[in-house]
């Protein structure tokens, strides 16, 4: 049983479109943790903790869909070795 929706495969270029969304995500989140401490008066816990949440979320994220495009390359790779044509 999978809970984990299939990803659609990723485009292989797009690496600075998911790096602009790996730097944004992980800077909203170190702001919005640096307001919660200033609002209730903390030390740096809200901040580091969805800083840390953030990047391990986008790796997470990062992994599934590199697995996906290699899984979806493979599968192509194979049709091709066989002589299935898409």
């Amino acid at each position: 049983m999978k809970f984990i929706p299939k990803p659609k495969p990723a485009a292989l270029d797009s690496g600075v479109s998911q790096g602009a969304e790996l730097a944004v995500s992980i800077a909203v989140f170190f702001l919005i943790g640096f307001a919660l401490d200033a609002w209730l008066n903390t030390t740096p816990a809200f901040m580091i903790g969805l800083t840390v949440f953030s990047v391990v979320g986008q790796f997470i994220k990062m992994y599934y869909s590199y697995s996906s495009a290699m899984r979806h390359l493979e599968e192509e790779r194979s049709s091709l070795v066989r002589g299935d044509r898409p």
